[in-house]
C-alpha cells in the first residue's frame, strides 16, 4: 500500500516529491471501506514489496487518528485529522481530509515532517513539475499508447484500432498522439544538438 518509498529525495527546486513523503490517500481508505467509526486499521508503505514505513489508524466520527512510533526515538506521535464529505454529482458522497494547518480539503496528506499536512503545506513537489517539455510530452504520448493497447515508448511503431473503439475516437487519440510524439522528438533533438556543441574540441 501507499507510494513508492520513504525517503527524502529532491525534486522540483530542491523539494521533497509526493511520492517520497508517505502519501495517505483517502481515496484508497474509503474504497477498502475502512472509514467506518469505530474502526482500527494499520496501514503501510511499500518499496519492492517489502514494508518500511507504517502507521496505526482509528476512525471516528469525522475524523482519523493517526499514530506511529518515531524509529529514532522510540517516541509514539499521535494526530487527529478532520474528515468531510461533500455529495457527488450522480449521487453517493466523497470523503475528504480537511489539513489540519490550512483548513482546505485534500484528497491525500503527507508526512514530509512529524505530522501530516496537504501537499502545498508540506512543501512538496510533484514528479513531473521536474520534467522538461519532453518528457511531459513522452509521458502524456505513452497514456495514450496504453489506452490504445499500443506497445509503450514512443520509439515503438504504432498498432491500430483497438477492437470495440470508435473511428472517431481511435482518430483523435491519433492525431494527439502523433502531436506529443513530435514535441518530445523535438525535444530529444535540441537536447541532443546541446549536447553537441558542448563537446565539440
Amino acid at each position: 500500500m501507499g507510494g513508492r518509498g520513504s525517503g527524502r529525495r529532491p525534486g522540483y527546486s530542491g523539494k521533497t516529491e509526493t511520492n517520497d513523503a508517505m502519501p495517505l490517500d483517502i481515496r484508497k481508505l474509503s474504497r477498502k471501506g475502512l472509514l467506518a467509526p469505530g474502526n482500527s486499521f494499520a496501514w503501510q508503505w511499500t518499496v519492492n514489496d517489502q514494508p518500511v514505513a507504517g502507521l496505526s489508524i482509528r476512525a471516528g466520527y469525522n475524523e482519523l487518528t493517526l499514530s506511529y512510533r518515531k524509529k529514532s526515538t522510540g517516541e509514539v506521535v499521535e494526530q487527529r485529522v478532520q474528515v468531510e464529505t461533500t455529495p457527488c454529482r450522480f449521487g453517493g458522497a466523497r470523503s475528504w481530509f480537511t489539513c489540519p494547518r490550512c483548513g482546505k480539503r485534500a484528497a491525500v496528506i503527507y508526512a514530509s515532517g512529524r505530522y501530516f499536512a496537504c501537499r502545498k503545506c508540506s512543501d512538496l513537489a510533484y514528479a513531473t513539475q521536474k520534467e522538461g517539455i519532453g518528457d511531459r510530452a513522452s509521458t502524456k504520448a505513452d497514456k495514450i499508447r496504453k489506452r490504445l493497447g499500443w506497445p509503450v515508448g514512443i520509439a515503438n511503431p504504432a498498432g491500430g484500432k483497438p477492437k470495440g473503439m470508435h473511428w472517431k475516437t481511435y482518430d483523435r487519440l491519433r492525431l494527439r498522439h502523433d502531436a506529443l510524439t513530435q514535441v518530445s522528438f523535438h525535444d530529444i533533438a535540441r537536447k541532443l544538438g546541446f549536447l553537441h556543441r558542448l563537446l565539440e574540441p
